[in-house]
């Protein structure tokens, strides 16, 4: 599915989403379909010089982490996607939230703030 295609099923799902709940509708399930492409395009908006070397899902397909392969950090690191999801390995762990953040940052700032994350697992990016 091409990016343009999932960021107008996003749009068009909140218009929806906002024009049932002006009706009184319930749109829980709606909601959470809507929050797991948004997770699928945090996927597909990675930087040129970074990949998915893994991808845990959980029965349904839901997406809860990847593990990204960086050339700018030359390592690994996990994007958790999915609060409840602990990985195994002692990797450095990014959130949705801190991506906005980390996107003005140098290479030698990215750098920095990986050596951090991997002497304090699950610190948080905040500004």
């Amino acid at each position: 599915m091409s990016m343009i295609n999932l960021a107008a099923r996003i749009r068009r799902g909140e218009v929806a989403i906002a024009a049932a709940k002006a009706q009184g509708r319930d749109v829980t399930d709606w909601e959470q379909h809507l929050e797991r492409l948004k997770r699928e395009t945090l996927v597909q908006e990675l930087p040129p010089r970074a990949w998915v070397v893994e991808e845990i899902r959980d029965e349904v397909d839901t997406l809860r982490a990847v593990m990204i392969c960086s050339a700018v950090l030359e390592d690994q690191f996990w994007l958790i996607i999915d609060r409840t999801f602990k990985p195994q390995d002692n990797g450095a762990v990014y959130y949705p939230e801190e991506l906005r953040e980390l996107r003005t940052k140098t290479p030698e700032q990215l750098r920095e703030i990986h050596r951090v994350k991997l002497a304090f697992p699950g610190c948080r990016v905040i500004q």
